[in-house]
């Protein structure tokens, strides 16, 4: 027996705040769960360098980027995250122009942060399977691209809502979401490029 919808019949939705709970917490285990993905990443970089398994971490002669270009990428996701901020600020104040404004620049920098991850990646003068650390730097780089990539998507998605209206002094949890997410990956920018900034191997003599 099939159940029939009555034309103007009210249907039931749920509390806005309750749906905004749902989303923060979920948002919260997938920061989480990223930065376990980070960390884990982080710690076999440190390991493989401070173990050098027969020299295998980064072999005589070879040759390794310049430590400055990552630092530059973090700098600009900072920079981003923190104009972004400024919108989330500015819609708890009713000023959706603002946010507007600020998802732009913010989309913006992280396209130019995108691009120069790129760059980086088809410079790097080694190969992938070159030698331990040429693995590792890799994989962090190809993190930190996923990162840009998802980024890149939420704030699209940002700057068209707010364009349209969906925010307001009232209901703005989506942006902090977002807001959320954007500092997190902006930390984990610079733990990389932290980490990657220690090149040469405590054994490396031995």
């Amino acid at each position: 027996m099939s159940t029939v919808t009555v034309p103007g019949t009210p249907t039931q939705h749920e509390d806005v705040d309750t749906v905004g709970r749902r989303w923060r917490l979920g948002v919260g285990f997938l920061i989480v769960a990223d930065a376990s993905f980070v960390a884990a990443m982080l710690f076999s970089y440190r390991y493989l360098r401070g173990l050098n398994t027969e020299g295998a971490w980064l072999p005589h002669g070879s040759a390794t980027p310049p430590i400055w270009v990552s630092w530059v990428l973090a700098a600009g996701f900072i920079l981003s995250a923190l104009v972004f901020r400024g919108g989330e600020r500015a819609i708890r104040r009713g000023d959706s122009g603002r946010l507007v404004l600020a998802s732009v620049l913010g989309v913006i920098l992280v396209v130019l942060v995108g691009v120069g991850q790129v760059v980086q990646i088809a410079g790097f003068p080694f190969a992938i399977a070159s030698s331990a650390y040429a693995s590792s730097v890799y994989l962090l780089a190809g993190a930190n691209l996923f990162h840009l990539v998802l980024t890149l998507f939420l704030g699209l998605a940002m700057w068209n809502r707010a364009r349209v209206g969906k925010y307001s002094a009232a209901e703005n949890w989506q942006v902090g979401i977002v807001s959320l997410w954007w500092a997190w990956v902006a930390i984990a920018a610079v733990l990389s490029a932290l980490t990657t900034s220690f090149i040469v191997s405590p054994l490396a003599g031995g």
